[in-house]
């Protein structure tokens, strides 16, 4: 496991190709993040599965993707989709500041999520949370761009405070990846890297957020705690 104590504005190369390939289940595949993921994963030769909810969101999955019907909410489908699996990632939310009231979709799930993995002797756990979480963020985003958009915003920031309880209840091998704002642009293959998150920038690339969860799934790298990471 690596220490993140000292690590801010420290680059992370990106990429590099796993040894062999793993069972990798991504729920959150459909969203901009989870999209990344699933393009990643897959690019790296990986055994993917993702949760579907309808017949006509099946079809769009990528080809050699194994899909399993149903949402995160669902033990059944949950239970299905973890069957054999190496590692997950959990990239769900409500899409962009939705819409300004609580919503517990991601540490609901994240608890069933949980539970079904050690029922299934699961260990690897990653998880998408936000920068912006009480202790983290830069000056400008704690001071002045969160009191701006806080009345949506906070809500989700709730949701994550939940999940990361969750994890550190939990005794998987879960690791929190605090994310500044997200975009699509090309990937720029280096980060910056920092345990609370208050060295980092404002933004990263989807491409590259996706690559260093994979990246650290594959090394085993902070295992057990929260790190923020942006362009």
């Amino acid at each position: 496991m690596l220490d993140t104590r000292g690590i801010d504005h420290r680059l992370h190369p990106l990429g590099e190709k796993a040894v062999s390939p793993m069972r990798i289940v991504i729920f959150g595949s459909t969203g901009m993040g989870g999209k990344a993921a699933l393009t990643s994963a897959i690019g790296r030769g990986h055994d993917v599965t993702v949760l579907a909810r309808s017949e006509a969101a099946a079809a769009k999955a990528p080809k050699g993707t194994r899909v399993v019907l149903g949402d995160a909410l669902d033990p059944a489908a949950v239970r299905e989709a973890l069957k054999g699996t190496d590692a997950v990632v959990q990239y769900l939310g409500v899409g962009g500041l939705g819409d300004g009231r609580p919503n517990d979709l991601v540490p609901d799930a994240t608890r069933l999520i949980v539970a079904e993995m050690a029922a299934q002797n699961i260990r690897r756990l990653v998880c998408a949370s936000n920068v912006g979480v009480p202790g983290s963020a830069p000056f400008f985003v704690r001071r002045i761009l969160l009191p701006l958009v806080a009345r949506k915003l906070l809500p989700i920031l709730d949701a994550k405070v939940k999940m990361e309880a969750i994890l550190r209840a939990s005794n998987r091998e879960w690791t929190a990846v605090r994310l500044p704002a997200l975009n699509e642009k090309p990937r720029k293959k280096t980060l910056k890297v920092s345990a609370e998150g208050r060295s980092t920038g404002f933004s990263i690339t989807t491409a590259d957020a996706a690559d260093f969860m994979l990246d650290i799934i594959e090394k085993r790298q902070f295992v057990d705690v929260t790190v923020a990471i942006s362009n």
